[in-house]
C-alpha cells in the first residue's frame, strides 16, 4: 500500500496504557493506535478522558495512517487491524466500547465503511462486504471483488447511495454495485472513474459519500472533485500554489468530512483544515479553517463536533476535537495527545 509522506504521519510504536473510564456521557471520538499490539483509543469529548481498549489484533499500517482506519453505524464500531488482517468490532457501552467480534479479511484491510445494511473493507488486494443485522457483522463475506489496479496502493472506501466508491494512489478511482436485497453485496468488476487528463490525475485518494454523491481528493494535484452516477461533474482547486520552486508539496486536500454545504478537508502538507463549498453541482474552495501541529492524517465530523488526527511533532500524535459554528467556522474546544500513532477517525454518539 502505498501513503506518500505529504499525506501521512510520522510513526511512533508506543504501546499504550489502560486508562479509568469516565463517567460522563458525551460522544466518543475514536482512533486506533495502529501499533503492534492495536488498541482502540476512545476519547470523551466532554471530559477529555482517553481510554485504550485491545482490538485483539495488530496493527502497522504502511506510513503510520489512512483515512477510513475506523468507521461506526449507531453505536457500532469497526476498526482495522492490517498486520493481522482482521477487523474488530465494537459496540458502545456507557463511556466505553467494548469489543465483541472479530472478522477475519481475505487480504490486509486498509479501510472500512458501513452501508446499505453492510460493513464494507478496503483490502490490499480487493474489497469485501459483510451483512450486518443490528449490532452484529455476518462473519462470512458475501461479497469478493478485485481491485482494477490491484498494485497495493488501496488508500480508502465510503457507501453511497448507489454502491461503494475505492481509491488506488497510482491512478483508480471505481465504483462497485452494493446490494441490499439478500442477494449478495458487493458485486463487480469495478466501474473506473474517468480522472482529468495529466497533470490533475495525480494521486486519487480522500473520499466522502452523501446521497448519490461522492466528493473525491485528487491530492498531489490539489483538487477536489464531485462525483456523480460515477462521472466528475465539478472540481475544485485548493490554495495556491500548491508546490514549492524544487516542486515539493506545500498544500493537498487529502482526506474528507461533510457538515451541511461544508466540506472540510485534511491538508497533509499544509498541516492545516481546508473548507470547500458544496452543493449536488458543484464544489468551491473557500478558505483554510484551522493550523494543526502536525500533518492530518484523517477527520470526521458529527452533529456539529469536528475531530481530527495528525502526526503531531513526530514522536505523539495529536487528537483535536473542534466545535463548527453555523457559519462553518471552526473553534477548538481541545487538544490530547497519544504516543503512538493513530490511523482512522469517528465519532460515535
Amino acid at each position: 500500500m502505498f501513503l506518500n509522506k505529504n499525506c501521512a504521519a510520522w510513526a511512533l510504536i508506543v504501546t499504550p496504557l489502560l486508562s479509568a473510564a469516565p463517567s460522563n456521557k458525551a460522544p466518543l471520538f475514536l482512533t486506533a493506535t495502529n501499533a503492534t499490539n492495536n488498541f482502540l483509543a476512545v476519547v470523551n469529548t466532554k471530559t477529555k478522558q482517553i481510554l485504550y481498549v485491545p482490538t485483539g489484533g495488530t496493527g502497522g499500517v504502511p506510513g503510520g495512517s489512512n483515512a477510513g482506519g475506523v468507521a461506526v453505524s449507531g453505536e457500532t464500531a469497526a476498526v482495522i487491524n492490517y498486520g493481522s488482517s482482521n477487523v474488530s468490532i465494537f459496540i458502545r457501552r456507557g463511556d466505553t466500547m467494548q469489543p465483541t467480534q472479530m472478522i477475519k479479511t481475505a487480504a490486509k484491510p486498509v479501510s472500512v465503511a458501513f452501508g446499505a445494511g453492510h460493513l464494507v473493507v478496503l483490502e490490499l488486494t480487493g474489497a469485501e462486504s459483510f451483512p450486518m443485522y443490528g449490532n452484529s457483522v455476518t462473519a462470512t463475506a458475501d461479497g469478493n471483488v478485485p481491485l482494477l489496479a490491484n498494485d497495493g496502493t488501496a488508500a480508502q472506501i465510503v457507501t453511497y447511495d448507489g454502491g461503494a466508491m475505492y481509491t488506488e494512489t497510482s491512478g483508480t478511482v471505481a465504483w462497485l454495485n452494493l446490494s441490499t436485497d439478500g442477494a449478495g453485496g458487493l458485486s463487480g468488476p469495478g466501474t473506473q472513474v474517468l480522472l482529468p487528463l495529466a497533470p490533475d490525475n495525480n494521486t486519487p485518494l480522500g473520499l466522502i459519500g452523501r446521497g448519490a454523491n461522492v466528493y473525491l481528493t485528487i491530492a498531489h494535484s490539489d483538487i477536489e472533485a464531485l462525483v456523480v452516477n460515477g462521472r466528475i461533474m465539478s472540481m475544485a482547486s485548493g490554495p495556491t500554489p500548491f508546490m514549492n520552486a524544487t516542486g515539493g508539496l506545500t498544500h493537498a486536500p487529502c482526506w474528507n468530512a461533510l457538515s451541511g454545504q461544508f466540506l472540510y478537508s485534511a491538508d497533509s502538507p499544509g498541516k492545516e483544515l481546508l473548507r470547500f463549498l458544496v452543493s449536488d453541482t458543484n464544489v468551491f474552495y473557500d478558505k483554510a479553517v484551522a493550523t494543526l501541529t502536525g500533518a492530518p492524517t484523517d477527520l470526521a465530523i458529527a452533529d456539529g463536533l469536528l475531530g481530527v488526527i495528525d502526526g503531531g511533532n513526530g514522536q505523539v500524535s495529536d487528537v483535536t476535537l473542534f466545535t463548527i459554528s453555523s457559519e462553518g467556522e471552526l473553534t477548538q474546544n481541545f487538544a490530547v495527545q497519544i504516543a503512538s500513532p493513530i490511523n482512522g477517525a469517528a465519532i460515535i454518539q
